[in-house]
């Protein structure tokens, strides 16, 4: 039982020290050796990030734990990115060629992709049947279909939060009968929050892009890219959190905050419902569903665990969870309500 996690973590230790060592190691090498020589240590380095590295990762982490094989083009991807960026000029003219061979992989992806979009949508009918979740139930169709592999959630994922971060405008739908929605950010006064928070990043995105203007152009226009990038991000979860609500059906208890995780269970696996007014500990597993991490005013346990399921991140089960809502007494009346008339 114990075995493969303790190879998951040795293996994942010794590629994180390769990986440091190969290119935080490398960049203090190249910085630190004589002109003349630099053009030979530099193309010593693009052969390691390009080649060493991924066949390491291969040969530590592939192989042996049988991940798939579809990875190594995310890290191929991942490693001529950076040494794109940290690497001269001279160096960048083989990183495009060899983009131009990686390219025709992702571009046989796409096609292969393309020709499943039939099974793919057959499989978003069956779980959209079963609980109206475009988000979730999207991941779900293209694991079935594409394999349940970490780009492939990476994918979904980012189409997500596109959704709510792009067009937070659209309403959200749903095909099942809800008997009460209930709201999860009054009560922590979220939005204020993070009304706050984004003034904040909009200030250190100027201030940030003119300071690595004056030393690089081309870095300076990647990390305004990549914030902007999570302002779409920060956007998503406030639309999110305000359209995506706790909802009590006939039978089923649907719980959610935002895109972050979500629940569905019967009504009648609830054990029982608590208010937590003062910060909340225990010994025992629970897990941390609030809209600030660590805290929450509902505690839910459950007579057997629960599936929680999470945008980032792998699927949990546990038996008891710390989450957000804004009118504890409705919810608790309207669940008791809802056992009572099931049973």
């Amino acid at each position: 039982m114990t075995a493969l996690p303790l190879k998951l973590n040795r293996n994942i230790i010794l590629i994180t020290l390769i990986a440091l060592i190969i290119f935080i190691g490398g960049l203090l090498l190249l910085h630190s050796v004589a002109y003349q020589i630099k053009d030979k240590v530099a193309s010593g380095l693009l052969a390691d990030f390009v080649i060493t590295f991924p066949v390491l990762y291969y040969l530590i982490m592939v192989r042996p734990l049988k991940l798939p094989l579809k990875r190594m083009l995310l890290v191929i991807s991942i490693c001529s990115a950076v040494a794109y960026l940290v690497l001269p000029a001279h160096q960048r003219e083989y990183i495009l060629q060899l983009r131009k061979l990686t390219a025709a992989a992702e571009i046989l992806f796409i096609i292969y992709t393309v020709s499943q979009i039939r099974k793919l949508n057959a499989f978003y009918k069956t779980h959209q049947a079963t609980l109206p979740d475009p988000i979730y139930n999207l991941r779900a169709a293209m694991a079935h279909v594409l394999g349940d592999s970490l780009p492939v959630k990476l994918i979904a994922s980012e189409l997500a939060v596109l959704r709510y971060g792009l067009l937070c405008w659209r309403k959200e739908k749903s095909s099942l009968k809800v008997l009460h929605n209930f709201s999860t950010h009054k009560e922590t006064g979220y939005i204020a929050i993070w009304c706050i928070l984004m003034v904040v990043v909009l200030v250190e995105l100027v201030a940030f892009h003119l300071l690595l203007l004056r030393w690089s152009p081309i870095a300076a226009i990647i990390a305004t890219g990549l914030s902007l990038y999570s302002m779409i991000l920060f956007v998503a979860d406030l639309s999110a959190i305000l359209k995506r609500k706790i909802q009590l059906m006939d039978t089923h208890l649907l719980l959610r905050t935002g895109l972050r995780w979500r629940i569905y269970t019967s009504i009648n696996n609830v054990a029982s419902v608590k208010k937590i007014t003062n910060d909340y500990s225990s010994e025992d597993a629970y897990f941390k569903g609030g809209i600030i991490k660590s805290g929450g005013n509902l505690l839910i346990n459950f007579k057997e665990p629960v599936q929680i399921d999470r945008l980032y991140g792998a699927s949990r089960t546990l038996s008891t969870v710390l989450m957000n809502i804004d009118d504890y007494e409705a919810f608790a009346e309207a669940l008791n309500a809802q056992k009572e008339n099931s049973i």
